[in-house]
C-alpha cells in the first residue's frame, strides 16, 4: 500500500513549468470578470482556476484570518482525477499558482493584510485515499498576514479605515465634470496625504505598510508600490479602469531602480500615471510630469518589465497614448 503522500508545494523563487491538470476551462469563467481584473484575461484557463479559488478566499474573508486554509477539491477549483494525473510531480502546478498570485494581487491591490509571498499549495493524500489541495499558509506555524497584523479583528479595522480613506477622496474626486479631472483629483489627493519613505526611515510599525495600498492610503507614508496600489484602489472605487505596472525607473545617469506606476485608460486611450515620481520620491522636487502622460514622456525614464516576480510569468501592458 502507498504511504499517504503530503507535499507542500509553495512558490519557490526560480520556478517555471507548465501546468498538468486539465479539463478547468469550464471553470474558468466562474468568478465576475469586473473592470479592475486586468490581468486575470491574460492567464491560461489552468491559472484562471487558482484565481478563482484566491477570490473565492477574498469574498468567504478566509483570507483576513492570515492561518485558515481553502480546499480547492470541495470548492470545485480542481478535482481528485486532475491531481492523480499530475502523479507527484507538483512543479507546474507552481507554475499556475505563482501566475495566478501575481494577477490576482495586481487585480486587487486593496487587499493589503496578505502577503501573498506567504501564501502557498499543498497536496496531500493518495490513490486509496483520494487527493487533496489546499490554498493557505504553507504549514501550521505560519500566517499569511502582512508584517503588522496578527488578528482578523485588526484586519477588519484597518479595512474599514481603508474604505472610509477610499470613499471620501473618491466621492470627492467624482464631483469634476471630465473623467480626467476626476484622476488629476484622486492623485492630487493621495498625494496630498502621502510622504515617500523607505523601511530604514518610516515610522516604528510601518515597515509592513509601505508596499500597501493602506501604507500609502491610512498611514501616509509609501514606497512606489504603495503609491501605485492606492491609486488603482481609489480609482477602481470610481470606476475608471486603471492597472498596476512595474518594472524599472532609470535615472539620467542609466542606473535602474525597481519601481511601480500606473496606466489609466481615458475614453479608450491609455496614459502613464507616476504617483511616486510626482511627488518628488526621496529627493526630488514634487510635479506633474507623470500626471497622464503619453509614451513619449513615459519612455524618458521608465522600463516597464512584464515579470512581476520570481514565479516568472510574463504579463503584458496597455500601449500608452503616443505608442505603437
Amino acid at each position: 500500500m502507498k504511504q499517504k503522500r503530503k507535499t507542500a508545494v509553495f512558490l519557490a523563487l526560480l520556478l517555471v513549468a507548465a501546468f498538468c491538470l486539465t479539463g478547468v476551462e469550464d471553470r474558468a469563467e466562474a468568478a465576475n470578470t469586473n473592470n479592475v481584473r486586468y490581468y486575470y484575461d491574460q492567464l491560461s484557463a489552468e491559472a484562471k482556476s487558482v484565481y478563482d479559488a484566491m477570490y473565492g478566499m477574498y469574498e468567504q474573508g478566509i483570507l483576513k484570518t492570515g492561518t485558515e486554509r481553502y480546499d480547492l477539491v470541495a470548492n470545485g477549483h480542481m478535482t481528485q482525477d486532475e491531481l492523480a494525473a499530475c502523479e507527484g510531480k507538483y512543479d507546474s502546478l507552481l507554475k499556475a499558482f505563482g501566475a495566478a498570485r501575481d494577477a490576482f494581487y495586481a487585480d486587487y491591490p486593496e487587499i493589503f493584510y496578505v502577503d501573498f509571498s506567504a501564501l502557498s499549495i499543498t497536496v496531500e493524500g493518495n490513490e486509496q485515499s483520494g487527493y487533496r489541495a489546499y490554498l493557505g499558509a504553507k504549514d501550521e506555524e505560519s500566517v499569511y498576514f502582512t508584517k503588522g497584523f496578527d488578528g482578523k479583528e485588526q484586519v477588519e479595522n484597518a479595512i474599514k479605515e481603508q474604505e472610509a480613506k477610499i470613499n471620501r477622496i473618491a466621492g470627492e474626486a467624482k464631483k469634476a465634470e471630465t473623467v480626467k479631472e476626476q484622476v488629476i483629483a484622486a492623485h492630487d489627493a493621495i498625494l496630498k496625504d502621502t510622504v515617500y519613505k523607505l523601511e530604514t526611515n518610516c515610522s516604528e510599525g510601518n515597515t509592513g505598510h509601505i508596499r500597501t495600498s493602506y501604507g500609502a492610503l491610512v498611514k501616509g507614508e509609501s514606497l512606489c508600490e504603495g503609491y501605485a496600489r492606492a491609486v488603482k484602489s481609489v480609482l477602481d472605487a470610481m470606476g475608471i479602469k486603471s492597472v498596476l505596472v512595474q518594472g524599472y525607473y532609470q535615472e539620467s545617469d542609466g542606473s535602474r531602480n525597481l519601481h511601480m506606476w500606473n496606466y489609466v485608460q481615458i475614453d479608450g486611450t491609455w496614459y502613464g500615471v507616476d504617483a511616486t515620481a510626482n511627488d518628488g520620491m526621496e529627493d526630488g522636487a514634487a510635479s506633474d510630469t507623470y500626471l497622464l502622460a503619453d509614451s513619449s514622456v513615459m519612455k524618458e525614464h521608465h522600463m516597464p518589465d512584464g515579470i512581476m516576480s520570481p514565479a516568472g510569468f510574463l504579463f503584458t501592458y496597455p500601449v500608452l497614448a503616443g505608442g505603437s
